[in-house]
């Protein structure tokens, strides 16, 4: 989990911003402290300050000259002949960095915990990796990394036979809800050929996750890799079970395998 997955992503959200290869590092570090907000709020408004330090002059630059990446596109929008205001641009930013980093990450952990505990549907992926998209897809509904999510009722609504004024703060709970028992017969067992119905993991309409396509790709990219260059991939010991109230993922993935088959060449200018 530490050397793998929750580098992966990080590195994704960098490279998508236009942050150059060598400072990844400590976007990494800064991504890990400010998801610590409840934990230690002291530890995490520094790293948010940290970060903002460090893109100032990146965005300064992107102003004066854009390029192809995000901060350049984020700074040069414009809504009505409106642009965004700093504060909003720094807003956005040091929300796309964790955000993700953390759900990425545990989702990318929690495919590789059900795939390695169930070495039969790895050994056909291995054969078949076209099967990625249902390993994703189910364990997103299994396992979903966000557990839960706060909305507020604009108006009057019966929830459950219960009538809820407007204004009220609600937490609902996605990851029950992509195991109810109404809608699945046997919601708590992963079960890549169940054809289960669609989940919740990335929320749904207009409050639906921007970054789910993004999320899907490095899911697929990144699990086809470990699974491709670790050749006979498997757990070197019993895997720690995913865990967690917010956030859930298994903290570590012991695992042993017998060779690493060479990645492609890098792409040179």
């Amino acid at each position: 989990m530490a050397d793998i997955t929750s580098r992966l992503p990080v590195e994704v959200i960098a490279g998508v911003i236009g942050i150059p290869d060598a400072d990844h590092e400590r976007f990494h570090a800064w991504a890990l402290d400010m998801n610590m907000g409840p934990e230690d709020y002291a530890r995490s408004i520094a790293a948010a300050t940290a970060m903002r330090d460090y893109l100032t002059p990146i965005v300064e630059a992107r102003k004066a000259g854009p390029q192809d990446d995000l901060v350049s596109d984020i700074v040069t929008a414009e809504i009505d002949g409106e642009r965004l205001d700093d504060e909003h641009i720094y807003g956005f930013l040091r929300l796309l960095l964790p955000a993700g980093a953390e759900t990425t990450y545990a989702a990318m952990g929690n495919c590789l915990y059900a795939l390695l505990t169930h070495p039969d549907i790895l050994d056909r992926v291995r054969r078949d990796p076209g099967l990625l998209d249902a390993v994703i897809e189910e364990t997103l509904r299994w396992e979903t990394s966000v557990t839960m999510v706060n909305r507020e009722t604009t108006c009057p609504v019966e929830i459950g036979g219960v009538t809820v004024p407007a204004g009220v703060s609600l937490v609902a709970a996605t990851g029950s809800a992509n195991r109810d028992e109404a809608r699945f017969a046997e919601g708590a067992r992963w079960d890549v050929a169940a054809g289960h119905a669609p989940h919740i993991a990335f929320g749904t309409g207009r409050h639906q996750c921007l970054g789910m396509h993004l999320a899907r790709m490095e899911l697929r990219v990144g699990l086809a890799a470990v699974i491709d260059r670790l050749v006979g991939l498997r757990l070197d010991d019993d895997a720690p079970p995913v865990r967690g109230m917010a956030f859930r993922s298994p903290p570590a993935l012991p695992v042993t395998f017998d060779a690493v088959r060479p990645g492609p060449e890098p792409a040179t200018a």
